[in-house]
């Protein structure tokens, strides 16, 4: 005869559990990563990327040449609205700014002079 150290009851309940697996000993998102590695580089190390080199900044831009930009947008504007008919409702603010603008090239190509000036005397 079998002799058993447990009750019937006790039986019963251990056969009522259901079955829990152990959990897995390693990732499977990091698995599935390795063998995508795998299947498109033929290894399970992805090449090397080079570092991207970074652009070089631009040098900012001149004041000067901004403003010969913004004397041209001027006119160009001062042109379309002519050829629109409605240039006098316009005509004085834009010509107003023009000048301005030219003031003010003056006044860097006054301060670009002495620097030169200077620079000369120092050779």
């Amino acid at each position: 005869a079998v002799v058993s150290t447990q009750s019937t009851g006790e039986l019963a309940a251990d056969e009522s559990e259901p079955y829990k697996p152990a959990p897995p000993k390693y990732n499977s998102a990091k698995e599935k990563e390795r063998l995508r590695d795998i299947m498109v580089f033929g290894t399970d190390k992805p090449p090397t990327l080079p570092k991207p080199v970074p652009a070089p900044p631009k040098p900012p831009k001149d004041r000067f040449d901004e403003i010969q930009e913004e004397i041209e947008e001027r006119r160009e504007f001062l042109a379309e609205m002519e050829r629109l008919g409605q240039a006098e409702a316009h005509r004085v603010e834009i010509e107003t700014e023009i000048s301005q603008y030219i003031r003010e090239m003056e006044v860097i190509d006054r301060k670009r002079t002495e620097e030169l000036e200077r620079l000369k005397e120092s050779q």
